[in-house]
C-alpha cells in the first residue's frame, strides 16, 4: 500500500511519523495488527466515562465507568495485559473516579458545559499542499467557548508540558477554519493522574496565531516524507524499545 490509500490523517498519525517513520508505515500503511496496550485501553475507557457523565448521558459516574469499561473490552479483543487483569484495571478506574480531587474537576466541568454540552466535536483541518484532511475530535467545549482535552497520566503534569502540547494547536487551527472563534486562543487540559493518590488538574494555556504557520509547515514536511515513501527507523528516540513500540517485534526486535 502507498500514500494514495490514505483517506485522512490525524494529529496522532503525524506525531507517530515524527517519532518513527518505520513504525508509522507498519501501522498506517501495512496495517499490521498488534495487541493493544493497557494504557490505551484504560485511557480510552476513562475518557469515554467522563464524557458520558459530563455530557449527561449517564447521571452516575461509577455506572458510566462500568459501562465504558465493558464496551472497551468488547471493542479491544486483543490486549497485552502483562501482569495485570481486566478486573484489576476495572477496580483501578473505579478507585480513581472516587478520589475527591478527581471528582472536584469533573463536577466543575459538568457545571461548566452548559445546557447543551458540546462533547466529541469532530473537526477537520485542511493544510495547503496536503491533499487529504486531518480529522480529529475535541473532547469538550465549555459554555464559555473554550475547547478542552481529557488526559490520563501516570505522573503529574506541569504548565510547561501543557503549553508544549502540539495537539492543542491542531484543534485551534481547525476551529479557526470553521469560523469558530475561541476566546483569546485559550485551551484547557483536564489531566487525571493514575498514581496512588489520584488528582485532577486543569491547565490553561494559549497559542499565538502565528504558530499555525509552523504547524502547517511541519505537517507539509511529514506529508512529503509519506508521499516519497521515506520511512527510516528512528533508533535514537525513547520509542525504539520493546516497552514503548508496538511494532518492535516486526522491526528491530526480530534481529535481536
Amino acid at each position: 500500500m502507498d500514500s494514495n490509500s490514505l483517506e485522512h490523517l490525524s494529529y496522532s498519525s503525524i506525531s507517530s511519523y515524527l517519532l518513527c517513520p518505520r513504525a508509522w508505515k507498519l501501522h498506517y500503511l501495512d496495517k499490521i495488527k498488534v495487541p493493544v496496550s493497557i494504557p490505551l485501553v484504560f485511557g480510552s475507557a476513562f475518557h469515554n466515562a467522563v464524557e458520558d457523565y459530563v455530557g449527561g448521558k449517564d447521571s452516575d459516574l461509577q455506572n458510566a465507568w462500568r459501562h465504558s469499561w465493558a464496551q472497551q473490552l468488547e471493542r479491544d479483543q486483543q490486549v497485552d495485559w502483562g501482569a495485570s487483569t481486566p478486573e484489576e484495571m476495572a477496580e483501578d478506574g473505579a478507585r480513581i473516579l472516587k478520589a475527591q480531587k478527581v471528582l472536584d474537576v469533573i463536577e466543575e466541568l459538568r457545571t461548566n458545559v452548559g445546557p447543551e454540552p458540546i462533547i466529541e466535536k469532530r473537526i477537520e483541518l485542511r493544510v495547503p499542499g496536503v491533499p487529504i484532511p486531518l480529522i480529529g475530535y475535541i473532547d469538550v467545549i465549555t459554555a464559555d467557548g473554550v475547547p478542552g482535552d481529557f488526559k490520563t497520566a501516570a505522573r503529574a503534569w506541569n504548565q510547561a508540558k501543557a503549553q508544549n502540547e502540539i495537539q492543542t494547536l491542531f484543534y485551534l487551527a481547525a476551529l479557526n477554519q470553521e469560523g469558530i472563534e475561541v476566546p483569546d486562543g485559550l485551551f484547557r487540559h483536564y489531566v487525571f493522574t493514575k498514581n496512588t493518590r489520584p488528582t485532577g488538574t486543569v491547565f490553561e494555556h494559549r497559542h499565538k496565531p502565528v504558530e499555525v504557520f509552523w504547524l502547517f509547515d511541519m505537517i507539509q514536511h511529514v506529508w512529503r516524507g509519506i508521499e516519497a515513501g521515506v520511512f527510516p527507523t528512528n533508533t535514537s528516540g525513547w520509542k525504539c524499545s520493546p516497552k514503548y513500540c508496538d511494532h518492535w517485534a516486526q522491526c528491530r526486535g526480530k534481529f535481536l
